[in-house]
């Protein structure tokens, strides 16, 4: 589906993603025509589920702090003896990034 910076993340400590509709489908990402739907009551309608479906599963993992635990062992599980190991040289700081070849 795509790339985020949630992957590396998700090396460190248990992740999940919601993904709701929000704009028609065939709608190609980073095009204009995604970006006009923004404002339309489906896409308001997509994010307000999504809000309400993040901050529903906070909530149940404030509550119950096991779920934490089963998701902490799931992580430790799925990555075994695997580490995690940032593409980006040790050397290269932030600034380094921003800046323009030549």
């Amino acid at each position: 589906m795509g790339t985020t910076d949630v992957g590396d993340v998700s090396w460190i400590v248990p992740t999940a993603q919601c993904h709701t509709a929000c704009f028609a489908i065939g709608t190609g990402f980073h095009t204009w025509q995604l970006v006009t739907q923004g404002k339309l009551p489906a896409a308001h309608k997509g994010l307000i589920l999504a809000a309400k479906t993040i901050a529903s599963t906070a909530a149940d993992c404030l509550r119950n702090p096991a779920i934490f635990t089963r998701a902490k062992a799931e992580l430790k599980k799925r990555i075994g003896t695997r580490s995690y190991v940032c593409p980006i040289p040790r050397d290269v700081m932030p600034d380094d990034l921003c800046k323009k070849p030549g």
